[in-house]
């Protein structure tokens, strides 16, 4: 019984949300026209919209589903994980055809990341306070704003505004090759 309560709370929306992502980018990179131009570009828009949304925003739908499912904080945030590793996942293998695998594992500190992780966790903290308003609205007595979710949203907002504040992030992209350097040479 409490295997099917974790896959429901936790298991599930990330599966979904994964599904979203797989099914989106599938048909994002393989559509090909079929006749119809405009149908046919409606369709990757589509298609490329939901893949950027499902990346971008879904762990603000498995946290929050989580959250009301009754998982734990550390089962929230592994469920939340699942697709923003899968797309870094899929780009350091795209990697691996040009560079070595130590080389493209480094990829996944590339600041594109960073900032998606950074992204992660402020989603983190919106979804924290969604859920509680959600729970609250059902009549489960919880303080929907505390002191938590908002310190992770302000955290957050604060390290992206600065990061790209100090040098349009360039200087964070100077940092991750500077590393990729110190660790593989200057490359070809």
């Amino acid at each position: 019984m409490e295997n099917k309560a974790v896959f429901n709370r936790s298991i599930l929306p990330a599966i979904l949300t994964l599904c979203l992502t797989i099914g989106s980018m599938v048909a994002y990179f393989n559509l090909r026209p079929y006749g119809n131009e405009a149908g046919f570009q409606t369709l990757v828009k589509v298609a490329g919209i939901a893949y950027f949304i499902s990346v971008a925003f879904g762990t603000l739908f498995v946290f929050s589903m989580s959250y009301i499912g009754g998982a734990a904080l550390r089962e929230r945030i592994l469920a939340s994980l699942v697709v923003p590793f899968f797309w870094m996942t899929k780009e350091v293998i795209r990697i691996t055809e040009s560079h070595p695998i130590s080389e493209s594992l480094y990829w996944y500190f590339n600041p594109l990341n960073v900032w998606l992780v950074t992204l992660m966790v402020l989603e983190m903290g919106i979804a924290t306070l969604i859920a509680r308003k959600i729970l609250k609205r059902r009549g489960r007595e919880i303080s929907v704003v505390t002191f938590g979710p908002i310190a992770t949203i302000v955290c957050s907002l604060v390290f992206v505004i600065s990061v790209y504040a100090w040098g349009k992030g360039e200087n964070v992209y100077v940092i991750f090759l500077s590393g990729y350097r110190a660790l593989f040479g200057s490359g070809v």
